[in-house]
C-alpha cells in the first residue's frame, strides 16, 4: 500500500462549502501544507471546525474524512450529515478557519490499475476518495455509483465532472440511472473485462464488491469505512477481522485494504 508522508496539523480556510444532495456536502478547504502531502487515493485528514476540547463547545475529538481530492493547494472533502461533528461542518462558512491534521493512513499503491485502467464503486458517501482514485489511475475508469434513495442522488453532471464513464444505479428507481444495486452492472462489465476494482461504501456493499471481484478472479481493493475516533491506532475502535485470524486497524493498515482479507461476516 502507499503510505503517507509525515502528517502536517495545519489552519485551513473554507473556500466552498457546497450542498449536492440532501444531507450531503462538498468542502473545499484552502490549506497547502497538507494538500500537498497527498500522495495517494484512499487517505484521510481529521478536522475541527468547532472549539479546542477544553471550550466544552461541539464533540470532543476531531473528525475523519477521507480526501475527495487535492491540488497541492486545496483539499476537497465530499461527507454527509449523520451527526453532531457533520452538522457543525455544514454550518461552515466561506472564509471559516478549521483545523486540519493529515494525510493519514494508507492508500492505494501507485501501480493500482496501471495500463488496465479501473472500475471505481462508490455506495452512498463511499464515493468520497474515488474523485483523488480516477485521477491517479493509470489507463480508463469507470465509475459505479449506487444508492438508496433518490433524494439522496447528487447531480449525475457533477459525477461526470469527474468521473468519466459512469453508471448509476439506486435501491428506489431514482431520478436517473437504473433500479437495482451497483454490483449488477459491476458485475455486466467484470464479464466484458477483467480489471482492478477499487470500492468506498459501507460494509455490505464493500463484502459483496469483493467476493464479486474475487469470483472474477479481479484485484480488489476497498476503502473501508469503519468507525475511527482517534486516528492513531490506540483506540482500537476501528479494528476489523481478517479472514487468517488477527485484526487489522483502519485508521493505521487501512483504510484502502484488499478486500479479499476482511472477514466480512464479523463486519456490521
Amino acid at each position: 500500500m502507499s503510505q503517507t508522508k509525515i502528517a502536517a496539523i495545519a489552519e485551513g480556510r473554507v473556500v466552498e462549502n457546497r450542498r449536492l444532495a440532501v444531507d450531503t456536502y462538498l468542502m473545499t478547504i484552502r490549506c497547502p501544507e497538507v494538500s500537498a502531502k497527498v500522495s495517494a487515493a484512499g487517505l484521510f485528514v481529521k478536522l475541527r471546525c468547532w472549539g479546542p476540547p477544553e471550550s466544552g463547545f461541539g464533540p470532543l475529538l476531531d473528525r475523519p474524512f477521507s480526501i475527495h481530492d487535492a491540488d497541492g493547494q486545496n483539499l476537497s472533502l465530499l461527507y454527509r450529515v449523520i451527526g453532531p461533528g457533520t452538522e457543525l461542518m455544514s454550518q461552515c462558512p466561506a472564509g471559516a478557519a478549521i483545523k486540519v491534521t493529515g494525510p493519514l493512513g494508507h492508500g492505494l499503491e501507485a501501480d493500482f490499475g496501471l495500463n488496465q485502467g479501473a472500475y471505481l464503486v462508490g455506495g452512498g458517501i463511499g464515493l468520497a476518495p474515488l474523485a483523488l482514485a480516477s485521477k491517479k489511475i493509470g489507463g480508463p475508469t469507470t465509475l459505479f455509483y449506487g444508492e438508496r434513495l433518490k433524494e439522496l442522488q447528487v447531480a449525475e453532471s457533477w459525477l461526470k465532472s469527474w468521473g468519466g464513464e459512469v453508471q448509476t444505479v439506486c435501491e428506489d428507481g431514482g431520478r436517473y440511472g437504473q433500479k437495482g444495486l451497483v454490483t449488477a452492472p459491476l458485475e455486466k462489465a467484470l464479464k466484458t473485462e477483467i480489471r482492478p476494482v477499487f470500492a468506498g461504501g459501507p460494509a455490505p456493499m464493500l463484502a459483496a464488491v469483493s467476493r464479486l471481484a474475487e469470483s472474477y478472479d479481479a484485484p480488489v481493493k476497498v476503502s473501508v469505512e469503519a468507525g475511527m475516533a482517534c486516528g492513531l491506532g490506540v483506540c482500537l475502535t476501528c479494528s476489523l477481522p481478517l479472514k487468517d485470524g488477527g485484526r487489522l486497524r483502519a485508521c493505521q493498515e487501512g483504510p484502502v485494504v484488499d478486500g479479499g482479507v476482511i472477514d466480512w461476516s464479523g463486519v456490521r
